[in-house]
């Protein structure tokens, strides 16, 4: 909370800091502004305020608990002849009769990593070279300057010079507290079940999440906090571009040795094994060829724990480019604020196939979090191939657990196919419309098929069945006849699929016999009446 952070601002202040960083969010800067004057007001301090927008210095003031801004004439902008001259700020507070603490917005920018741009750097250096004069020339006088900006990025020469505090996402405790302000009339309970959903969000997305749910009405606490996971949902994917799901009611098809290790995993949450001091693995690899279901054991582990399920596109990371290690931090610091929740590092080895400094700098972040989080956060990583990861990302204490997830057998083909076909046509719920033999060829026929494979195909005979039953006229919708899929729908949609692991049979077979070396069978052997050991080829 900023309460808290303008706390440790000024405790640094009293230890005679002369230059302080904060890296907070812009949607908190108006509530972190007013209570950093507010704190100055109490200890007759005057708050100074300076924006590179538009280059100007105000007084910050509380006028009837709003905060205002006052022009100060003693500081002029200078014609922009040269780049320093944007920021003469730095010239003018160093020799200004003023003192008191001076808030600085927009300089973080400049004090990041070097850069090859050689004006760009050569500006950096000049402001740098100002600070540390700053720091110097101030040091036995009543100024402080702070630093103020989203992303707090300090180049090694110079953060060992400005201590940071970061604004953190506030606690579910703070959120509560917050709220027993906002919403008044809401019992303790109901207060509570509000902050629990929207844990993750700073107060400000909060604050206006829970507004827009409250505009369009509401008829109980069930329906806002409804309306602002939904809101939060949408904020984490414009935000942190990240989905963020909800444990899912979802069937699985096989996996079984999987399974029974998520449903361990799920013991290991309990306080009893907290009490022997047992934990979660550090990180859980899911390694197979693409469409295997590695996405979906995900979903079932989210389903299986009954924790949420954060998604995200490791590769992603690469496109924000110098911004890539701010993004993932902020993503990191979200889930540790969440907790007990599963984060899925979808395609993770496609983020190190360029093998370069940025993706070694983002596997260093994540090792040394994975290391040193104390949430109970449970991280999955899908691979397809396990070789273009860092060694050190594999070794034990990092990704404790690897399972091989690989093509469906048989009997799970089987399972498969009903799961999917149950969707459509209502003789798969919980019953069977296909014989034993009808079954052995249809699974013959799609030998090699994955997941993702056989589910196409069932939609495609869906479709063919659907558009056979029905011309273009529309039949009145409380009279309409079941959809019967056929054997014969499904085979002819087979015909329609060429399997990937056909079409690159060399590719995948090169990427299963590295999977069967490195990782835990997700399987056991197949055991069903459709394995191809139970055949009576003499029958």
């Amino acid at each position: 909370m900023s309460l808290t952070l303008v706390n440790q601002v000024f405790d640094l202040i009293k230890l005679n800091n002369k230059l302080i960083a904060i890296e907070s969010p812009l949607q908190e800067r108006i509530r972190l502004l007013k209570n950093i004057t507010s704190e100055c007001f109490s200890q007759n301090i005057p708050c100074y305020l300076w924006t590179l927008e538009d280059d100007a210095l105000h007084q910050l003031v509380i006028n009837e608990q709003d905060l205002a801004l006052q022009p100060v004439s003693q500081y002029q902008a200078l014609p922009k002849s040269r780049r320093e001259h944007y920021f003469e700020i730095l010239r003018f507070w160093k020799t200004t009769e003023l003192e008191g603490i001076l808030i600085l917005e927009g300089i973080f920018p400049w004090l990041g990593e070097s850069t090859t741009d050689p004006d760009f750097f050569l500006t950096a250096e000049w402001i740098e070279s100002a600070l540390i004069n700053l720091k110097l020339y101030n040091r036995n006088s009543n100024k402080t300057a702070i630093l103020l900006g989203p992303n707090a990025n300090l180049s090694s020469e110079i953060a060992p010079l400005i201590p940071t505090v970061i604004q953190q996402l506030p606690t579910v405790e703070e959120i509560s507290a917050y709220l027993t302000l906002m919403l008044p009339s809401y019992t303790e309970t109901e207060i509570n079940n509000v902050a629990n959903a929207a844990v993750g969000m700073y107060l400000a997305d909060v604050e206006y999440g829970i507004k827009l749910a409250l505009a369009s009405g509401l008829g109980n606490t069930q329906e806002l906090t409804k309306k602002l996971r939904a809101y939060k949902i949408d904020l984490f994917k414009r935000v942190y571009n990240i989905e963020f799901l909800q444990p899912p009611t979802i069937s699985v098809g096989g996996l079984e040795l999987m399974q029974q290790a998520f449903q361990q995993y799920k013991r290991l949450l309990t306080p009893l094994a907290k009490a022997y001091n047992l934990r979660l693995p550090k990180g859980i690899l899911l390694i197979g060829p693409p469409g295997t279901g590695k996405s979906y054991s995900a979903k079932a582990c989210s389903a299986r724990l009954g924790l949420p399920l954060i998604v995200v596109e490791w590769g992603s990371f690469r496109s924000y480019g110098n911004l890539a290690e701010y993004q993932l931090k902020k993503l990191l610091a979200l889930v540790d604020r969440i907790n007990r929740v599963i984060l899925y590092l979808d395609d993770f080895d496609k983020g190190f196939a360029g093998d370069d400094d940025l993706s070694r700098r983002l596997a260093g972040m994540l090792l040394t979090w994975m290391q040193e989080r104390t949430s109970e956060v449970l991280i999955l990583a899908s691979v397809n191939r396990l070789d273009w990861l860092p060694p050190e990302l594999t070794r034990s204490g990092r990704f404790d657990d690897i399972f091989k997830v690989d093509l469906p057998n048989y009997g799970e083909r089987h399972s498969i196919f009903k799961i999917h076909l149950a969707r459509f046509d209502k003789r798969f719920r919980g019953g069977d419309a296909f014989t034993e033999s009808e079954w052995r060829r249809l699974l013959k026929a799609t030998h090699r098929c994955v997941g993702a494979e056989i589910q196409a195909l069932v939609e495609r005979a869906a479709i063919s069945t659907f558009c056979q039953m029905f011309s273009d006229d529309i039949p009145p919708l409380d009279e309409l006849p079941p959809l019967l899929i056929t054997l014969s729908a499904l085979l002819e949609a087979r015909q329609n699929i060429n399997p990937l692991a056909i079409r690159e049979a060399d590719r995948i077979e090169s990427m299963r016999n590295k999977a069967d070396l490195q990782g835990l069978p997700s399987s056991p052997i197949d055991s069903s009446i459709y394995s191809v050991g139970n055949v009576d080829i003499f029958g």
